[in-house]
Parts: C-alpha cells; structure tokens; sequence
C-alpha cells in the first residue's frame, strides 16, 4: 500500500525511514512476525525505563519500537495471506 500526501512529524518519518530500511535488509524474510513483535516490545520496555532519566533515548526506543510494529502490522494486512506468521504455540 502506498500513502501519498500525507504530512507527518519527525517521530513517524523515523518510524518510516527505520521501517524502510528493516525492509531492504538480506534477511527481513527470514524475520518472523512474532520476532518483529517481540522487538518492539523490547524497544517499549527500554523506552519506559529511560523516560524519566533520558528522554531522547526513550524517543528512540520507541521510534524503534514502531518501526517494528509496522512491519508486523503490514505482515498481517487484510486479505492477504499471512507472511511468516508462526503460532504463539509454535513460537515458544
């Protein structure tokens, strides 16, 4: 899916430009949706722990966090077959 005309703050176009570039790597196939998940939570959890002390960093993590969620989100986008999607069951 393509958006055009859209203006967005500097966070999204982070979130975006992380997300293309997660894209292009050699082995973002090899990713499974869970792991994209798994990430961004990770990135959530750093995010929360830095907010008091270290705001950028929290920034960060949670630019990173989103890029990730994207990627998962387009993954699971309606009617198209699921991509590298893995059971919680089988994922454990």
């Amino acid at each position: 899916m393509q958006a055009t005309g859209y203006i967005v703050g500097s966070a999204a176009a982070g979130a975006i430009a992380q997300l293309k570039a997660l894209e292009s790597r050699d082995d973002f196939s090899n990713l499974r949706t869970v792991d994209l998940v798994n990430a961004a939570a990770h990135s959530c959890e750093q995010a929360h722990k830095a907010l008091r002390e270290d705001p950028t960093e929290a920034r960060a993590c949670l630019i990173h966090g989103a890029s990730r969620l994207l990627a998962a989100a387009d993954r699971l986008e309606p009617g198209a077959a699921p991509a590298n999607v893995v059971s919680m069951d089988a994922a454990s």
